[in-house]
């Protein structure tokens, strides 16, 4: 599949009921993981707050404004989502990644 960039970060969003889903390759290193939340986070304005990694998952806060989520990589499962938190909705998260 194509590397997630900052200029195409939109193709490889996907909304699934509550998550939005990034469908890109699993990043195989945390350097290919942090490259890959910068992509996003570059094109779309969010910043990075609160890193956690865990054995087999990698968890980063995103922030823009007044709009949050949980930027979560499972390594077991394969699969790279957003999901909203706090008062963020997933319809607002949405519209936000979009207009980047």
């Amino acid at each position: 599949m194509q590397q997630l960039t900052a200029q195409t970060y939109k193709n490889f969003l996907h909304k699934q009921d509550d998550i939005i889903l990034v469908n890109t390759d699993i990043p195989v290193t945390p350097l290919k993981a942090r490259q890959l939340v910068d992509a996003l986070c570059n094109g779309s304005g969010f910043s990075q707050l609160a890193p956690d990694w865990g054995a087999d998952r990698y968890q980063v806060m995103l922030v823009k404004q007044d709009i949050r989520c949980l930027l979560c990589i499972e390594w077991l499962c394969e699969a790279v989502w957003l999901e909203p938190t706090g008062t963020t909705d997933i319809h607002r998260l949405w519209h936000t990644l979009l207009a980047g």
